[in-house]
Formats: C-alpha cells, sequence, structure tokens
C-alpha cells in the first residue's frame, strides 16, 4: 500500500516538474510554482497559451469540458512547436502522451514558439 502511494507520488512531482520547467521556458516564472498545485496546475497551461484563468470554469460543463480540454492541449502543443496531431496521443494512448510532455518538459531542445513572430514552418518536429 505504502508502495503505491510513493510511486503515484513520485509521479506527481515527476509531471509537475515537467510542467514548472515549460512555464519556466515560457517566462512566465512568477506563476511556475502553479504547476504543483493540482487545480493551478490547469490554470497554468491555460496562461500558457494565453488564455484567462477563468476558462478553467469550462472543466465543470459536462459535455463542453472534454471538447475544451482537446482543444486547449492543440493549443499548448503548437505553444511548444508540437503538431497538433499529437492530441491523438492523449484520447488513445494517454500514457505515450505524458511521456512525450515528460521528455518536451526536462528537455533543454524546447522552446516556446508563441512569442515568436514568425513561427518555423516544420510543424512535425519532434
Amino acid at each position: 500500500m505504502w508502495f503505491v502511494v510513493l510511486l503515484i507520488l513520485a509521479l506527481y512531482v515527476l509531471f509537475a516538474g515537467a510542467y514548472f520547467s515549460l512555464a519556466k521556458k515560457a517566462g512566465l516564472d512568477h506563476i511556475a510554482w502553479f504547476a504543483f498545485v493540482p487545480v493551478l496546475s490547469n490554470i497554468l497551461q491555460l496562461r500558457l497559451i494565453k488564455q484567462s484563468g477563468w476558462w478553467v470554469l469550462m472543466l465543470l460543463v459536462p459535455v463542453a469540458n472534454f471538447v475544451f480540454q482537446i482543444i486547449w492541449q492543440v493549443k499548448l502543443l503548437n505553444a511548444f512547436g508540437k503538431n497538433g496531431a499529437h492530441v491523438l496521443f492523449c484520447i488513445f494512448l494517454p500514457i505515450v502522451y505524458a511521456i512525450q510532455w515528460l521528455v518536451w518538459g526536462y528537455s533543454s531542445n524546447t522552446t516556446y514558439r508563441l512569442n515568436d513572430p514568425f513561427p518555423p514552418h516544420n510543424n512535425f518536429a519532434a
């Protein structure tokens, strides 16, 4: 029982660290700590795609929450220069999608692209 609890806690810290790193890359140093707080991590993701944190209330609407979550994930992928097709992993292979975000979060090659005046043309880059 304790092993499962420690494993879940370790995975939570690992994923929160990845989103913390992504927030730092996006220049959101002042709210990067949101990654470690459950509801605030959703607000952090919204701020990464330049949306208001109030949009997190859409997660309370039964059918719209699924639709908006997919839209937000596509925008989040685009914000870091990834193709929106990666969201298919989120739907069909969530483990692969989670591992991708871990790799991107801790990789020094991942860059935040929403501030770029001219985004790169190659959207298929990993």
